[in-house]
């Protein structure tokens, strides 16, 4: 929404907005663009003199500014429904999509197209690390954005990406997540099926050939031409087998609309990353990553990147149990199982979870500064600190780095 926001301004509109919490770096940016941080759910001012109201899919039923919006019959529209009316209705749109490394794939994408003078605008789920920004708006025919699977608005339960109308479509991996909306990997592929059958013949698909899922879904029928991503074997300046598999996606994206894979190689050569995907954080006492790893699948390949990028370290984690799948027990299986590559873990959670106890694989800790100490009591068996957590953690850095 913050990123909606910035586009929304770049357009010419004065945008004010609500919610009951901000949190970094989204909040950062929406400092950046003067927009006021109205912590209420109740009607401000601004709400009640508007001339639409954008509803994230965050706010539900209940909600005061909601009602408000409702019963004075104010002109509404979900976030994806916005964009495809005012911002991507006369554009080429690359849209990406897929359970894991959507962030990290459309800012390679971005990366990519800039470096071969398309000068795209983007909407990212994060902060694209090379511009400090999670949305831009230029002339550019091109688009590239981030197709979120998860569903659109209180009263709209489609996936946002169809809202998007693709022209190339990324679909990296499917797996099962987001158990607060979905029962089962098959609800999910059918959203994903949704789209595809709205694509025409003159789009393209391109898709995983190795995962299992992704193929499964594209023999429910499919229209669009479909390109199997030639995965590459090494880049300069990309860490991990999953991030060489989001570059490969990128690459074949780019072929395209004809840029070739050494241009497209080059450009990623120079990729300096996203923020909290496997970032680099300054830190005098260790090396220390922030990751937005949350799903057992994402855990094993940020472990594993690291693992390959500092032979014999090692390695502590941080992780916290936040996301709704995590909190409801839907991974719990192959919650610990998905740690083998770190020495030492340390879970994190605030929240109620029934599933989440203390065992003999692991403690669960509820207040972050005992972790903290924890890992400053034997600091000299920490080499790499891997924070992973899919909520802000910007406090949790700063004891990191100020801890003595």
């Amino acid at each position: 929404m913050a990123g909606l926001a910035g586009l929304a301004i770049e357009k010419g509109h004065k945008v004010t907005g609500q919610d009951k919490a901000y949190y970094s770096p989204m909040s950062d940016q929406l400092t950046q663009l003067g927009i006021e941080e109205n912590i209420s759910e109740d009607p401000i001012e601004s709400l009640k003199n508007c001339d639409a109201v954008i509803i994230g899919n965050s706010q539900s039923r209940g909600n005061h500014s909601v009602e408000f919006t409702l019963s004075n019959d104010l002109n509404y529209f979900s976030g994806p429904e916005w964009l495809k009316e005012n911002i991507l209705k006369d554009k080429f749109v690359f849209v990406v999509s897929g359970t894991h490394g959507k962030t990290t794939t459309t800012s390679m994408l971005i990366k990519i197209l800039k470096d071969n003078n398309c000068n795209p605008s983007f909407l990212v789920g994060g902060i694209y690390k090379e511009e400090n920004l999670s949305y831009k708006y230029t002339n550019s025919k091109y688009f590239v954005i981030e197709g979120d699977e998860y569903d659109t608005a209180f009263f709209d339960k489609r996936s946002k990406f169809f809202h998007y109308k693709p022209d190339t479509l990324i679909i990296n991996n499917l797996e099962y997540d987001h158990s607060d909306i979905f029962e089962n990997l098959a609800q999910i592929q059918k959203q994903f099926h949704y789209l595809i059958r709205t694509m025409s013949g003159n789009t393209s698909i391109i898709y995983n050939k190795d995962d299992k899922n992704v193929f499964s879904l594209l023999s429910m029928g499919c229209w669009s031409k479909k390109i199997a991503s030639r995965k590459i074997s090494n880049i300069v300046n990309i860490i991990g087998n999953h991030n060489l598999q989001n570059a490969s996606s990128a690459v074949s994206a780019a072929k395209t609309i004809g840029i070739n894979e050494s241009n497209s190689i080059s450009a990623l050569e120079k990729f300096s990353g996203v923020k909290r995907r496997l970032e680099l954080i300054d830190n005098k006492n260790f090396i220390l990553y922030d990751d937005f790893a949350h799903h057992p699948t994402a855990i094993t390949a940020t472990l594993h990147a690291v693992k390959n990028k500092h032979p014999g370290k090692k390695i502590t984690t941080i992780f916290e149990v936040r996301s709704n799948s995590m909190i409801s027990g839907a991974h719990k299986d192959n919650f610990y199982p998905s740690f083998d590559l770190t020495d030492e873990l340390y879970v994190y959670c605030t929240k109620d979870s029934h599933w989440l106890k203390n065992s003999g694989d692991f403690l669960v800790y509820q207040d972050i500064s005992v972790i903290i100490d924890k890992i400053f009591s034997s600091i000299e068996n920490v080499d790499v600190v891997i924070l992973m957590s899919n909520g802000d953690t910007s406090h949790i850095i700063n004891k990191l780095n100020k801890h003595e």
